[in-house]
């Protein structure tokens, strides 16, 4: 007799992100158990509903007298190429326990079934079952669809994140055009209701790439960490204010260069001229502070793999910001004497090769480093964030 197998499909992960459950679920009773945690967590999720119309197929399947099983795999909520990676696995570790013949898909939107050619690269598919969950009518204001989507992150980051980069472009844009305008033109030809506009589209735009990528919270949490490692006396505190100090200075410097400047563009280019080297400076000040903090924190065997991850780390920020020196380094050139010009080009060709071919050899190197040393890695994590407990 043939075996089917009855595949629901969460692609974003709600399971796991919202009730804690671990995929995947084989079985009737895991996938019942998963469903009833998932609906109480959020009675309006249509996954907990997909699984529940999957179960509904699995008894009528199994009434029937045919020999089925269900499961459910879950992938990651970056929807994605690391997503359907984490699927496929479950996939085939499911397959590979029931053994299917066929398989009938449950899912609950276009989104889930973007897997659905990788299915069919592994097993035969019997048929594809969609799940819509209907609602009252008295709940589909418009009201009550905007106030669900704000908290959607998927929505935030495909609607809002957009939106918001235009509307920052917009108004940088625009801001840029009344500089040159006041610049060749006078005071005189700042227009009130442009400035006004400029500044409400900017702040709309930032609003908006806030809430799409949760920048509030992420510094909250920074400011949270920095709060705790000066409770706990860290190293990394101390580096970071020397870090910090030396950045103030260099954009005390840029400051002091850009008002000498004759003009918008100029002052802007001598001000990150300024700012760049103190940066770089700042991030190596910082990045030793964490290789001498690492050799108090981890066992003579873990603590080469953290050396190179810092290492790693610090040489990229370092090589991107080499490379947008070079960058700058041409415009500058052109504002040099003649017989200075090619000193500066080749200057500026050399720090932009140099930074963007040692940023695109250290990215690679460290993506690869960082996956085969992912225990590691992780261990150190937790190690930073518990080692100042373990000292009180």
């Amino acid at each position: 007799m043939m075996k089917t197998l009855i595949l629901c499909i969460d692609r974003d992960n709600d399971f796991g992100e919202k009730a804690g459950v671990k995929s995947p679920m084989i079985g009737r009773v895991d996938n019942l158990n998963a469903a009833l945690s998932l609906i109480l967590k959020d009675p309006e999720d249509s996954d907990a509903n997909a699984v529940f119309s999957g179960i509904s197929t699995y008894d009528n399947l199994l009434k029937a007298g045919e020999d089925v099983e269900i499961a459910t795999i879950c992938g990651n909520k970056d929807v994605g190429e690391a997503s359907d990676n984490i699927l496929m696995k479950q996939l085939d570790y499911v397959i590979s326990k029931v053994k299917p013949d066929d398989v009938v898909i449950v899912t609950d939107g276009a989104e889930d079934e973007f897997v659905i050619p990788l299915v069919m690269s592994r097993v035969k598919i019997r048929t594809v079952k969609r799940v819509i969950v209907r609602q009252e009518k008295n709940i589909e204001s418009l009201y009550y669809i905007v106030v669900k989507a704000l908290k959607e992150e998927k929505f935030l980051k495909r609607v809002l994140a957009p939106i918001g980069v235009a509307l920052l472009v917009l108004g940088i844009s625009m801001l840029i055009v009344m500089a040159i305008r006041i610049d060749l033109f006078g005071w005189g030809t700042l227009d009130p209701a442009t400035s006004g506009f400029i500044a409400v589209v900017t702040a709309i735009g930032i609003y908006f790439l806030g809430k799409a990528y949760s920048i509030g919270k992420k510094v909250s949490a920074g400011l949270d960490r920095i709060t705790e490692e000066f409770l706990y006396t860290r190293i990394t505190v101390f580096s970071f204010l020397i870090a910090a100090s030396v950045f103030s200075y260099g954009v005390y410097l840029g400051y002091i260069a850009a008002l000498q400047a004759v003009n918008v563009g100029l002052s802007i280019i001598l001000l990150l001229y300024r700012i760049i080297p103190f940066t770089i400076i700042a991030i190596i000040i910082y990045d030793l502070g964490r290789i001498i903090e690492s050799f108090t924190l981890y066992e003579k065997g873990r603590r080469r793999q953290i050396l190179i991850t810092y290492l790693m780390s610090a040489g990229y920020s370092v090589s991107f910001a080499v490379a947008v020196l070079g960058l700058i380094s041409f415009v500058t050139a052109g504002f040099q004497a003649i017989s200075l010009r090619l000193t500066y080009d080749r200057i500026a060709f050399a720090l932009t090769v140099i930074g963007m071919a040692s940023g695109i050899i250290i990215s690679i190197e460290r993506k690869r480093y960082e996956t085969k040393h992912r225990e590691i890695l992780q261990e150190s994590r937790v190690a930073q964030k518990d080692s100042g407990k373990t000292e009180l």
